[in-house]
């Protein structure tokens, strides 16, 4: 229901067995997240509206972080690929102490420390069918970029503490 509920407005709905193939495809890729890392899974796939197209499926699942979807979807353009569906929900996440998904509570997408739920992104996308080696291209280009959001992430509260100090020093002419 999350999954069909963030699909962009003016996108084709999913239903039936393209949601529920997409559904379990971002469900395999969430199986084990690293603690500070993406789970990326990359794999071709039939199109379900028909079988003779040939997709490439991405899921991507991270901690929930701005610029996340713009940067994923820059570097998969970067690859000379068009994104043809995307869909972001941001779910509650429970891991255990091996990092394996434990529980995905009900809720609106919020943390909840009681239990233990983190947000995080769940990104499912598909595009033009590429082969292995430019899965495994595109897998280490969307590592390097979550890094560097991550990054970017962690560094934007100095950055703008340090902006605001600069604008306190100047003057008005």
């Amino acid at each position: 229901a999350k999954l069909a509920a963030s699909i962009l407005p003016g996108e084709m709905p999913m239903a039936g067995q393209a949601l529920s193939e997409a559904a379990n495809f971002l469900l395999e890729a969430a199986g084990h997240r690293e603690h500070g890392k993406p789970a990326i899974l990359i794999r071709s796939a039939s199109d379900n509206a028909s079988d003779a197209r040939r997709i490439t499926r991405i899921a991507v699942v991270n901690r929930d972080v701005p610029f996340l979807v713009d940067s994923i979807s820059r570097a998969i353009a970067a690859h000379g690929l068009a994104v043809d569906l995307l869909v972001h929900p941001i779910l509650p996440v429970v891991r255990d102490t091996q990092r394996q998904l434990a529980d995905l509570p009900d809720g609106d997408g919020a943390a909840d420390p009681a239990s233990g739920a983190i947000r995080e992104s769940f990104i499912y996308i598909e595009t033009d069918r590429i082969d292995a080696r430019q899965r495994r291209a595109l897998e280490a280009e969307l590592v390097t970029t979550i890094a560097d959001v991550r990054a970017a992430v962690a560094d934007w509260p100095e950055m703008v503490a340090m902006i605001r100090a600069d604008a306190q020093t100047l003057t008005d002419p």
